[in-house]
């Protein structure tokens, strides 16, 4: 799994999907068809997917082992008034006026692109979801290495620093 979706799994993203009672499910991943330069392009159309691992099993592509998706955004991930948490979500207020949220086994972040020759700024919202048992830390490096991929295949002319998960504080719950 160490070279599947581009790479962004770190080595200790994979030493947790390792130990997950899921992983002997996973099927081989073989995402050739997952480009973030053709992923980019088509952004402007339709959610992208940029990453999916499925399950042996899984006779429907809805549920697969993990999934990072990228979509254009005119909202952001929580109202920015509510500097809180929710009982659902933890909500994190990042640099840059970028946010995160992160529920059960799903983590999204959302930053403001410049495109390379474009007049304004695009938001755009990076998601994993996945069944293999990833800590909230592990799927925020995770999105945070596809973005930096999807960031670079955009050509935003923006500075966009991602931050390091480790320092991460979310709001409190409210």
């Amino acid at each position: 799994m160490a070279s599947a979706c581009d790479g962004v799994l770190d080595s200790d993203s994979l030493a947790e999907a390792e130990n997950s009672a899921s992983i002997q499910k996973v099927r081989s991943p073989s995402d050739s068809k997952y480009s973030y330069t053709s992923a980019a392009k088509d952004l402007q159309e339709h959610m992208v997917e940029v990453c999916n691992i499925p399950f042996e099993d899984d006779p429907s592509p809805g549920a697969p082992a993990l999934r990072i998706q990228f979509d254009l955004s005119d909202t952001s991930l929580f109202p920015r008034e509510e500097r809180r948490s929710m009982s659902g979500y933890d909500a994190y207020e990042l640099e840059n006026d970028m946010q995160a949220t992160s529920a059960a086994g799903s983590s999204s972040i959302l930053f403001s692109c410049t495109p390379h020759g474009a007049g304004s700024a695009i938001q755009v919202t990076g998601t994993i979801d996945n069944d293999l048992d990833l800590s909230e830390r592990a799927r925020f490096r995770i999105v945070f290495r596809a973005s930096r991929k999807m960031i670079d295949a955009i050509n935003c002319e923006n500075k966009i620093v991602l931050p390091d998960p480790a320092k991460m504080k979310p709001f409190p719950a409210g």
